[in-house]
């Protein structure tokens, strides 16, 4: 053999192992919970679900909720396997309804929560399905607390008799506008029926997952 075509075969034979040995960078791992991309540890089968609360400065109870659910493929890129959305509100009438530092009034800070599901939540004023979500401090480092996405029932998912006023155990809208909160994120019966029906098909009630499993994101 020459001494060019020696050259010629070891520069052709360390190209292939530089090739082989490279890793892709589109392999860097895909985002917190569960985007497109690659994903150098994937598991496949593993769902990731997140529910996002779309706030609507203007029009606070015609605000969004929506989920979606993604599934790990063999490769590492994730699957779109399940997506809606519903009608939700937050916040109370006045003057600070979209100030999300106001307890009891304004809406949810914005940012990412752990959550835990219920199927009949045994509070004082919250009954029926509901999700628990994570304290979360505001811009100015006020704490919110006692934060939920709920409806308007009583306790077995009831609807109570309809009387004058406004009850916390009925669902009255659109004579009484149940969207509005104390601070929590308002769903129509159905809807959080709907949303609860969505999130068992791959999480379970009374179970808190961390967030790079299921979170709830308000933006």
């Amino acid at each position: 053999m020459t001494r060019g075509l020696r050259l010629l075969t070891a520069a052709a034979l360390a190209s292939g192992v530089m090739a082989s040995t490279a890793v892709p960078s589109s392999a860097s791992g895909g985002p917190a919970g569960g985007g497109s991309g690659h994903d150098s540890s994937a598991r496949s089968g593993v769902v990731r679900g997140q529910i996002t609360f779309i706030k609507r400065p203007a029009h606070p109870w015609r605000s969004r909720i929506t989920w979606i659910a993604r599934r790990q493929q063999a490769d590492g890129t994730w699957k779109v396997i399940a997506h809606n959305s519903w009608r939700a509100g937050s916040g109370f009438p006045g003057r600070y309804t979209t100030n999300a530092c106001v307890k009891g009034r304004g809406w949810l800070p914005n940012g990412r929560y752990t959550l835990r599901q219920y199927n009949d939540y045994p509070g004082t004023l919250i009954h029926g399905r509901a999700f628990r979500l994570s304290d979360k401090r505001c811009a100015n480092g006020t704490l919110r607390q006692a934060l939920f996405i709920h409806t308007e029932a009583g306790p077995g998912n009831t609807q109570c008799p309809d009387k004058p006023g406004d009850q916390l155990c009925r669902w009255e809208y659109p004579k009484i506008n149940d969207y509005t909160s104390h601070g929590c994120i308002k769903m129509s019966p159905g809807a959080i029926l709907a949303l609860t029906r969505a999130y068992h098909r791959f999480f379970k009630a009374g179970v808190r997952y961390p967030t790079s499993r299921v979170s709830l994101l308000v933006r």
